[in-house]
């Protein structure tokens, strides 16, 4: 359940950083998934992480331990503000700040399970 969400993540930070660079690694020869199935596919793999690195928190109901759902409060929030911010963006320089996010966002996760962790047991 820990595991999933922070690979997911991730992958996010590495496909948000492959679509920014999408027609330099193009023009490169880079056969990143950005540069073969183009830009909606990569948003919808983006929108896709994300989303089910934030529902998978849910997964904890089914273990009895619902208070860990809190460590996805972070993917979920900072989640809907990077993928409309990839929606509404075109790729290239404004994406760096989307960039810093997910990397806010994979740290607040860490952190949000830990705490959780320290107060629960």
């Amino acid at each position: 359940m820990l595991g999933g969400p922070g690979g997911l993540l991730s992958a996010g930070l590495i496909s948000i950083n492959n679509l920014r660079d999408r027609e330099e690694d193009a023009s490169t020869g880079k056969r990143t998934l950005a540069v073969r199935l183009g830009p909606k596919f990569a948003i919808s793999i983006i929108w896709l992480e994300t989303k089910v690195a934030a529902l998978a928190g849910l997964g904890w109901i089914f273990y009895k331990h619902p208070e860990w759902m809190i460590a996805s409060a972070p993917v979920f929030g900072l989640g809907l503000r990077i993928v409309w911010g990839i929606i509404t963006t075109e790729p290239g320089p404004g994406y760096n700040r989307l960039l810093a996010l997910a990397g806010v966002q994979l740290i607040l996760f860490a952190a949000a399970f830990h705490v959780v962790a320290a107060l629960i047991h």
